[in-house]
């Protein structure tokens, strides 16, 4: 088999592992019905929380696309969401705004007949659901961030529409919790995502024009964006499995998400093949990994004063990281040295657990006819061009480019000049023309 060829098969099977960990479209339409549900309560009318306008929306993995199946049924889904007021913090404590909001979600849960009541956790209330859905919802209260917070961010380079989405939000275990204080704990769900989705702004695009093209809908602003999954949230969902795998005897140790989220989108570089994608992150993680005071720094993308690897300091996790992030390198490697599909997927199956494996070689059985019955037209339709005039491109050939032409055709023999209508795919041109070719943009 071709090298190019094998690496391709190498892409589409890492792209049906990814496939697999993907949530279901069922679970992820009933989280939203319910957590919208919760909205429509806080914000009713002659509510407690509705003068300051509640807005619940999710945060995390959920909303980044890079969410993935537990690695057992044990586990449950954690939908993890912010309940935004729009509320001055100023004469205000965490204390009573967390209790504010529990209390309507307590009463929200009994109006609607729930067998276990919210919890009351570190940060967030907890709403656990028991009725063949396996996910719970964390609720996290928060009001919007001072102007002053929200200036000094784009003095040190957020850009202003990332900045405004700055939260303040409630931690128990903060010294402030109790007291009417202007220092809270701060978060930015909504900058973090939209730093995010700028990282693949071009693929995604380029997603989405596609599912248009091929009439799965009708226009680009249809397409929902857990429909339009780009290289990095693949690539991402595959990093997080191999971690879990590696660590699933080690949790207190194992990397956190958001360090590797946030180091494969400054590492990705919009590449369209997944593989691609996946080999560029892993090694260009390290290259985003700062260094301050002698300790190792990963700034958060829409508030760089935070540190993401503040909890490495004397402990193990900084070297865990590297570990994970060398066996992860190691494994891809070795998979590739195999040079042939079933040997790649032997040397995966052990990084990213049995039963992704198993799905995905029986999703892989199910397209491979179509596939290969695609390889096939497109090989009689490349026959055509195998002719003596043929001559080689003088310019680069760049096989994940996609761009358009138009041919312009026209006679100068000296006989009356003609309309002729190309369509690709039609006859052979006759003799006598002069084609010229134009981009189209």
């Amino acid at each position: 088999m071709p090298y190019n060829q094998f690496r391709q098969d190498c892409s589409r099977f890492l792209d049906l592992i990814a496939e697999s960990l993907d949530i279901a479209d069922s679970l992820h339409d009933k989280a939203r019905e319910r957590y919208e549900a919760i909205g429509r309560w806080l914000d009713r009318e002659n509510g407690p929380l509705a003068p300051y306008h509640p807005e619940i929306y999710p945060q995390g993995s959920f909303r980044l696309g890079t969410v993935i199946k537990p690695i057992n049924d044990k586990n449950d889904y954690d939908i993890d969401l912010v309940c935004r007021l729009t509320r001055n913090k100023t004469g205000l404590s965490q204390h009573k705004l967390k209790q504010e909001v529990g209390s309507d979600l307590i009463a929200y849960a009994k109006a609607n007949g729930m067998k276990s009541l919210p919890q009351d956790k570190r940060r967030c209330w907890e709403i656990e659901y028991a009725d063949g859905f396996s996910f719970h919802m964390d609720i996290l209260p928060a009001v919007p961030d001072d102007r002053t917070f929200i200036t000094s961010l784009v003095i040190a380079g957020v850009p202003p529409e990332l900045a405004e989405h700055a939260l303040a939000i409630t931690d128990k275990k903060h010294v402030n919790f109790y007291a009417l204080a202007s220092e809270w704990p701060r978060s930015n769900p909504k900058g973090y995502a939209s730093w995010f989705m700028n990282r693949m702004r071009i693929r995604r695009d380029a997603l989405k024009r596609h599912l248009v093209e091929m009439k799965k809908y009708a226009k680009v602003d249809d397409v929902p964006d857990f429909a339009a999954k780009t290289p990095l949230q693949r690539a991402v969902q595959l990093l997080k499995r191999h971690r879990d795998i590696m660590f699933s005897e080690d949790k207190e140790d194992k990397p956190i998400s958001v360090i590797i989220t946030t180091l494969s989108g400054h590492a990705y570089n919009n590449e369209a093949d997944l593989l691609d994608s996946l080999i560029g992150i892993i090694e260009g993680m390290d290259n985003h990994i700062k260094v301050k005071s002698g300790e190792a720094w990963i700034p958060n993308p829409v508030n760089p004063a935070e540190n993401f690897a503040d909890k490495w300091p004397g402990t193990e996790k900084g070297q865990k990281f590297h570990e994970w992030l060398a066996q992860a390198k190691a494994d891809i490697q070795q998979a590739l040295d195999a040079h042939d599909l079933e040997g790649f997927i032997d040397a995966v199956a052990p990084a990213f657990g049995g039963e992704m494996i198993k799905n995905a070689r029986a999703r892989l059985e199910k397209t491979r006819p179509r596939m290969e019955a695609m390889v096939r037209r497109a090989s009689a339709a490349l026959a055509r061009f195998n002719v003596k005039w043929r001559s080689k491109p003088t310019w680069p050939m760049l096989s994940t480019t996609r761009f358009g032409l138009r041919a312009h055709l026209s006679r100068h023999d000296g006989f009356r000049p003609f309309a002729y209508r190309y369509r690709s795919g039609g006859e052979y041109l006759p003799k006598g023309l002069t084609i010229k070719f134009t981009s189209i943009p």
